[in-house]
């Protein structure tokens, strides 16, 4: 391409369209959470499905979808534990296995607290890494 501008932290000469933007990603951990997401298919007719996560991270998650989604596609994530909404875009789409696809979620910020772990990875943002108040009873 043309005249385009070098992506920072690129090779020289290496323009936006054959450089992917490289951001810095968390430790992932593999988790099962049951999550509620909703979204429009191509139809424009709203969604909602059910399902579990694969992996997490304080930036996001992989997880199973049946429902068809594309990529940039905006949808918005429910921890059924919580019942914390977080909005969400998708930014893989992998292989469909049973009927359902691998899909890579990233939310609108980085959000380390939304999974509800105690004690988190070294790498999610460590002012967010206190354990949870104990309860009152």
């Amino acid at each position: 391409m043309k005249g385009a501008a070098p992506v920072e932290g690129a090779g020289i000469g290496r323009s936006m369209a054959e450089t992917k933007i490289l951001r810095p990603r968390t430790t992932r951990v593999h988790l099962a959470i049951s999550v509620f997401i909703y979204g429009t298919k191509e139809s424009e007719k709203p969604f909602k499905e059910i399902t579990q996560t694969v992996e997490v991270n304080a930036n996001g998650c992989l997880l199973e979808l049946a429902t068809p989604v594309l990529k940039d596609q905006q949808l918005l994530m429910t921890n059924m534990k919580t019942n914390e909404e977080m909005p969400c875009h998708v930014v893989t789409l992998g292989n469909t296995v049973n009927g359902k696809a691998l899909v890579g979620l990233r939310f609108a910020q980085p959000s380390p607290r939304f999974w509800g772990l105690g004690f988190p990875p070294e790498d999610w943002d460590p002012a967010e890494r206190k354990r949870p108040l104990p309860s009152k009873r």
